[in-house]
């Protein structure tokens, strides 16, 4: 009924190593068998479909296999199991990339169900994922571009240096910077994100600093700013290019100093925070055009990270898929379906603007709302049809006011960026923020 589909386990009690053994093959499954870390590790090269790992492991920690595969096969789902079942080592697991955490001792039915989760559409043959597929963290890739950015992750990770992280909108730099920060000194104390772009400029302050009772009106008690909240962890600033001119000498007064004072109080509060920034706008186009400064510029740009669009590495899209679909599939309790050739030929020839994001909304949109054994173009959502070609409408610039011409530049954009506004913002060279003033101004929702 399983076909070949290999399954590891990963435990140093022979009695019960062979147990588990004895009902997987039972139930048409491969088994195979470590009893250590070290033993598991020999079977990274195998054509291994899920692992099956026990928490202690003797002299060895189940939680490094679990991080081990995670890292060198991060397709390959990995439950852990233990006698010693409790909540924190359950938190700890999920957040190294657990699919699951089963306490012992095991009852054959609870397995066998994760199992036809995890293994979806077993008697299937699903095309086949090369076994040398790189990640970290939640990203997984097999480009040279990303096998590049993988190891400047685990590099920039050792530091305590601001990172600065580029590319474009969807391509995963929250990602990057959540993987910086659990592969570094600091992950076992806080990670703390704020979007820049997302905040109304006269709360960006509040929001980082924190304000004291009575600073102004509405302020009934202190508030910790996420500068504070950070402390001792690691603080992600995404679209930094998006923070206003205004009070950009204060957050770089507080990067030099580590300090600052909340609104409202004369006292000074002393953090250890590392800042990990994010852009998808040219800040050195900005900062020539007066709407970034320089200084702070150079103060973020100690290391940094581009991250390539999608359509740069196109290679990387079937992993991502069959990534996608099984997470999908799971998320949503149902049987992965087969792929048609024709669309994944699709997928890997479309130019995908609004990129990893934009690829994952599709998978999980063509799960849901697709046929549920065999996927194809069809299924594809209608944005999906074919690359966006703008309506023919002959436009008289004669006819249209400065206005009319802005409003016209700016949905077309939207248009062409699937209404990714932070997409379409960077093709225009604006920020987010002002784009977002625009079409409220419009009456576009």
């Amino acid at each position: 009924m399983s076909g070949s589909l290999s399954i590891l386990v990963v435990e140093d009690q022979s009695s019960e190593r062979e147990a588990m053994s004895r009902l997987l093959r039972s139930e048409g499954y491969r088994a195979v068998t470590a009893s250590d870390q070290r033993q598991a590790r020999q079977s990274l090269g195998d054509p291994i479909d899920l692992v099956i790992c026990d928490l202690r492991l003797g002299q060895d920690n189940g939680m490094d296999v679990l991080q081990e595969w995670r890292e060198k096969r991060p397709m390959v789902p990995v439950i852990l199991t233990t006698a010693y079942g409790d909540v924190n080592s359950a938190v700890a697991a999920m957040k190294l990339g657990a699919s699951d955490y089963l306490t012992k001792p095991l009852k054959p039915d609870e397995l066998l169900l994760l199992l036809n989760r995890y293994l979806p559409m077993r008697n299937r043959s699903p095309q086949q994922i090369p076994i040398d597929v790189a990640g970290i963290g939640q990203m997984i890739g097999q480009s040279q571009a990303m096998r590049v950015v993988f190891e400047q992750i685990r590099k920039v990770a050792e530091s305590d240096s601001i990172v600065l992280i580029t590319g474009e909108s969807g391509t995963g730099k929250e990602l990057v910077a959540s993987a910086i920060h659990d592969h570094s000194r600091r992950r076992q104390n806080p990670f703390v994100a704020v979007n820049v772009s997302a905040l109304p400029e006269s709360l960006i302050e509040s929001e980082l600093f924190g304000y004291v009772r009575g600073a102004f009106t509405g302020a009934a008690d202190d508030r910790m700013g996420r500068f504070q909240a950070a402390h001792l962890g690691t603080l992600f600033m995404d679209e930094i290019g998006d923070f206003p001119l205004k009070l950009q000498p204060k957050l770089l007064r507080v990067l030099e100093s580590l300090s600052f004072s909340p609104i409202g109080s004369n006292l000074e509060k002393h953090v250890d925070v590392r800042l990990i920034a994010a852009t998808s706008r040219n800040l050195q186009e900005m900062i020539a055009s007066d709407q970034f400064r320089s200084d702070l510029f150079h103060r973020l740009n100690v290391l940094s990270i581009e991250l390539p669009p999608l359509r740069e590495r196109p290679e990387d899209i079937p992993v991502l898929v069959e990534f996608f679909m099984k997470d999908c599939a799971k998320r949503h309790m149902r049987n992965q379906p087969e792929l048609a050739p024709e669309l994944m030929e699709f997928l890997k020839a479309y130019d995908w603007p609004g990129n990893v994001r934009q690829l994952r909304n599709a998978i999980e949109n063509m799960l849901v709302m697709g046929h549920r054994e065999r996927l194809t173009k069809d299924d594809l959502p209608r944005s999906l049809s074919g690359n966006p070609t703008l309506p023919n409408k002959p436009i008289n610039p004669d006819s249209l006011n400065l206005n009319d011409l802005e409003r016209e530049a700016i949905l077309s954009a939207l248009e062409r960026s699937y209404g990714n506004r932070t997409h379409a913002a960077h093709t225009l060279g604006i920020s987010v923020r002002t784009l977002q003033r625009k079409l409220k101004q419009w009456g576009v929702e």
